[in-house]
């Protein structure tokens, strides 16, 4: 039997979590109509062998491959190889679904012939347990539509909300980077010039963690990372620039929008150096790259920066979480009264 969906779960040094996250996936009702991926990313702890219980339970649904070390890309990339299901999904090792839900998501997919299928998501938050809807849009569940019309609306949402029909990503030859953090961006980008009909469903199937305080997202670990955030960003305005001329205004407005996201996210990453002579050569050295590229001269980037500076001299950045990142409050007033400063630069 041919089946319906592929879950790629991405799998580093997760055997505490693999026995969470897999019985919420696993349901009898649906468990023929899947394929699991558990693609282990060079795992040195136990993932494989407490993966493989699973798939010696499950043979005919369950897959348990086993990789060279290649970063979170390598893994969605691997899963998009070996998919067979007709739509894709990514669910990360340490994160889980809503089952009732993703049963309904994957009956819903049975019937219907789409690209891209959006659900609103949980964030749960690791240290106080709460769990916070996200993307819960108001606009019309359940019609599948162009999705240039209504690509403004939802704009380019975590990757958490989205199942691919999974010819998008093969035909296309969709890859992203390898060996990076930061590289979901890619993902929700790249198929965005091959979607044509998508559809949004709105009750929630993803569950993702937030607050382990081991994610790429820390600014901590922003600021560790940063040449992969440069490297990422710079791959999304080549991309950007690289659009096939088809393209509709509509996707092109949202990629830039996000992509104008990332250049005020580097700048808040640069500005959270601790070495001021490094802080202060980076900022002007990814200014330079600005200006060279022409990038400061877009009416998108331009405009969003009146969207950042608020009242009261507050920088509110949609889409990025900024406060987020930096654990304290003192520490985010430097940061802010610094980025107030150059984005005033960038735009003289």
């Amino acid at each position: 039997m041919s089946k319906i969906l592929t879950v790629t779960i991405p799998s580093y040094n997760t055997e505490k979590y693999i026995d969470e996250c897999l019985p919420y996936l696993i349901d009898e009702r649906i468990i023929s109509d899947i394929e699991i991926l558990i693609v282990s990313d060079g795992s040195i702890d136990n993932t494989v062998s407490v993966a493989q219980k699973w798939a010696d339970k499950y043979p005919d649904s369950i897959r348990v491959i086993d990789k060279e070390n290649g970063g979170h890309g390598s893994t969605i990339n691997r899963g998009i190889l070996e998919a067979t299901g007709k739509y894709f999904k990514v669910v990360d090792g340490d994160d889980w679904v809503v089952t009732e839900n993703f049963v309904k998501l994957i009956e819903f997919l049975k019937g219907v012939d789409v690209d891209l299928i959006n659900n609103p998501y949980f964030e749960h938050d690791e240290e106080t347990a709460d769990e916070t809807l996200m993307m819960a849009l108001k606009i019309h569940a359940n019609q599948i539509v162009q999705h240039d019309k209504i690509i403004e609306q939802i704009k380019i949402p975590p990757m958490h909300t989205i199942t691919y029909r999974t010819s998008i990503l093969k035909d296309n030859k969709i890859s992203i980077d390898e060996k990076m953090f930061y590289v979901d961006v890619e993902y929700i980008c790249f198929p965005l010039p091959f979607v044509k009909k998508s559809v949004y469903l709105d009750y929630p199937v993803y569950v993702y963690r937030t607050n382990s305080g081991t994610q790429s997202m820390a600014i901590g670990n922003m600021v560790k990372n940063r040449t992969m955030h440069l490297k990422m960003t710079k791959h999304i305005w080549n991309f950007i620039k690289n659009l096939p001329k088809n393209s509709s205004n509509s996707v092109k407005k949202v990629l830039i929008q996000r992509f104008s996201e990332l250049i005020f996210a580097q700048y808040v990453i640069n500005l959270s150096i601790p070495d001021k002579v490094e802080r202060k050569n980076e900022t002007s050295d990814f200014t330079l790259y600005l200006k060279t590229e022409e990038i400061l001269e877009i009416p998108e980037v331009l405009n969003l920066s009146k969207l950042v500076i608020r009242t009261n001299g507050r920088v509110i950045l949609p889409g990025v979480k900024l406060r987020n990142m930096l654990q304290n409050q003192k520490a985010w007033r430097g940061v802010e009264r610094a980025l107030l400063t150059t984005l005033k630069k960038m735009r003289n």
